[in-house]
């Protein structure tokens, strides 16, 4: 069907042919919404039409440039014995002519459709390194122009980044934007019995979220970042999306996709054997508990005591009047010198390129000029990264409450609060030992938060 005619048109111009010849009209099938540029394959209209051509006996079409957009589309007719007619005439593919007839149509056909096609990836390159947007789906966290930030998505996005710099797992993080009622702007396929339903966030989903620089106000087209800033405003700072892409890019990194469920887990230690502590406790039951992870299991015992005697620790120590002492020096950066140095040999990077297709540079003085760039260009991003680093304690210290503040806290963010701060030991307390004793408990507090 032609994209510029309406599609009830097309098909009552198509009916009156058919009438008009006296022949029983068959299936009618409709490939409106696939690109005359993309393959055709067994899910579209196309596809079908050929799976059941044995059904009949003539191809009725508007014109033959949208019936047939490939040779092979043309070899593929010829093969299946199909004849052909369109609006503006017959086509005997049977014959010699008719079928050189056809291939020059559909080779003219394929022709547009390609000029077209690189026509538009001109121009989408240039929208990219004027730092606007492609199109495409909406993106997470902006409304469909690409441009208009989504509140609520922006939160949850921020959140994100968040959590995964200070230890999260990107399948925790799916899970909580599931929770809070958000969904990929994907469908699900027929194979998982949902078709057409938003998708869920997964890992992979958010990873991917995560790692766009678009987050940080910058354009990546065909994997490259340009050096324009983005026309939409950032959600994140580049520091921030520079130190998460740190981390998940990290192949050392755990893709296990499990978060410890736990608030002590893999950071206390048995105070016996020097052993990490794992969670234990009698799931059936509904008992939390921690055990030692050493082979002899020195001992089991219940985490909520531990846990709220730890928790008011760390709120005692960060309500102290030094406790803003205990920010991470990291701050300290000039991120905005770091950022106006990473456009600028970015640029540089491009200047080159400009460079060597004038003739001003050889192969060799480029791929020297570019390495050396290159190698600056990656320090800088690596002190972004650093200076992105969430401050485990940003949001206690100085905050009014702080018993509130640590309350209202994920899981993943107080681990990190508690591992900034404290070293926890766990000692055994004996059979039929109900009272909780401070002393069963050691904490070694790190130099830093004396």
């Amino acid at each position: 069907m032609k994209a510029d005619e309406g599609i009830e048109r097309q098909l009552d111009r198509c009916r009156s042919l058919i009438a008009a010849r006296e022949w029983e009209a068959g299936p009618e099938y409709l490939d409106n919404d696939t690109s005359a540029s993309k393959p055709r394959g067994p899910l579209t209209a196309w596809g079908r039409m050929l799976a059941e051509a044995s059904s009949f006996d003539v191809v009725v079409a508007v014109n033959l440039d949208r019936l047939l957009r490939t040779q092979r589309d043309l070899t593929t007719l010829i093969t299946a014995g199909i004849a052909v007619t369109t609006l503006e005439g017959e086509l005997d593919l049977t014959s010699a002519s008719g079928e050189m007839q056809a291939s020059v149509l559909t080779a003219m056909a394929r022709f547009e459709a390609r000029r077209k096609g690189e026509r538009q990836t001109r121009a989408n390159e240039q929208r990219a390194r004027s730092g606007r947007w492609v199109g495409g789906r909406r993106p997470f966290g902006f409304d469909a122009d690409g441009k208009t930030i989504r509140p609520a998505e922006a939160s949850a996005i921020r959140d994100g980044y968040q959590e995964v710099l200070t230890g999260s797992s990107l399948a925790a993080v799916a899970r909580e934007w599931n929770r809070r009622g958000f969904v990929t702007g994907q469908t699900r396929q027929a194979r998982t019995g949902h078709a057409g339903e938003p998708s869920p966030w997964r890992a992979g989903s958010v990873r991917a979220v995560l790692l766009n620089p678009r987050y940080a106000g910058r354009v990546r087209y065909k994997g490259e970042i340009m050096t324009e800033p983005a026309e939409w405003p950032a959600i994140v700072d580049e520091a921030t999306w520079e130190a998460c892409r740190a981390i998940v890019t990290n192949p050392a990194r755990s893709t296990a996709g499990r978060s410890p469920s736990h608030l002590l887990t893999g950071i206390a230690v048995c105070g016996i054997c020097g052993a990490t502590v794992h969670a234990g406790g009698n799931a059936r039951r509904g008992v939390r508990g921690y055990r030692c992870s050493g082979s002899l299991g020195h001992f089991s015992r219940r985490a909520e005591p531990v846990e709220d005697y730890v928790s008011a620790v760390v709120v005692a120590r960060l309500s102290r009047a030094d406790a803003r002492d205990l920010l991470s020096k990291s701050h300290t950066a000039d991120v905005a010198a770091l950022q106006d140095e990473a456009v600028g040999l970015r640029e540089r990077l491009d200047a080159l390129a400009v460079d060597f297709a004038d003739g001003a540079l050889t192969a060799s003085q480029l791929r020297a000029a570019t390495e050396r760039i290159r190698e600056r260009l990656a320090t800088v991003e690596h002190d972004l990264a650093d200076a992105g680093k969430v401050d485990t304690l940003g949001d206690l210290i100085g905050a009014a409450d702080v018993a509130a503040a640590w309350a209202g806290l994920s899981l993943s963010r107080k681990r990190a609060a508690i591992s900034t701060l404290m070293r926890v030991t766990m000692h055994p307390v004996g059979r039929g030992t109900h009272t909780f004793r401070p002393e069963t408990v050691g904490i070694d507090w790190l130099s830093e938060a004396t």
